[in-house]
């Protein structure tokens, strides 16, 4: 059964999204600046969370689009041992031996396709695409779908404010 992956983007970078120039001019967890690597999420869900760390909720309207993106059966994926990783993995500023494993694997090639575990649930998975390995073309991209978050999403961090305050007001 082939494997849907999720990204979400702004709608200006849609053309764009998925060419290597695009995704090298910044790095990222598994990836160096320069090197081009895309990010995609196992589930529609993860992909907005690892959307939402990188930016405010309140600027999270009408702007953005969801975009599919099919891997075919039995194509060949490398997945990074998390039991091999360090301890601080997850940090927010990651350490800098998570995007030498990212540059590593894309400069040897062996697959077009590297599942990582997710910083943020890390239960669940990221696939990172290297645009420049020749499988990629046998990668499909769906059209890109309207993306919108429920209002009540711009209350979380407020509702989580206030009730981590009145945890340590009852504290004392």
């Amino acid at each position: 059964m082939s494997l849907i992956v999720w990204r979400i983007s702004h709608k200006k970078q849609i053309n764009s999204v998925f060419k290597p120039e695009a995704s090298s001019c910044s790095g990222g967890r598994w990836n160096s600046k320069g090197t081009s690597l895309i990010y995609t999420s196992a589930t529609l869900s993860l992909a907005t969370l690892e959307a939402l760390v990188s930016m405010e909720i309140e600027n999270f309207g009408n702007i953005f689009v969801s975009i599919g993106v099919k891997i075919p059966d039995n194509f060949p994926i490398k997945q990074v041992d998390e039991n091999l990783l360090p301890h601080n993995w997850r940090d927010t500023s990651p350490p800098a031996v998570l995007a030498s494993i990212g540059d590593k694997w894309l400069t040897a090639k062996t697959t077009a396709v590297l599942k990582v575990p997710s910083a943020i649930i890390p239960q669940e998975y990221n696939y990172l695409i290297n645009p420049l390995h020749p499988d990629f073309e046998r990668i499909s991209i769906y059209p890109p779908q309207s993306f919108t978050l429920d209002r009540n999403l711009k209350n979380i961090e407020k509702k989580l404010l206030t009730e981590s305050y009145k945890v340590v007001l009852n504290k004392y």
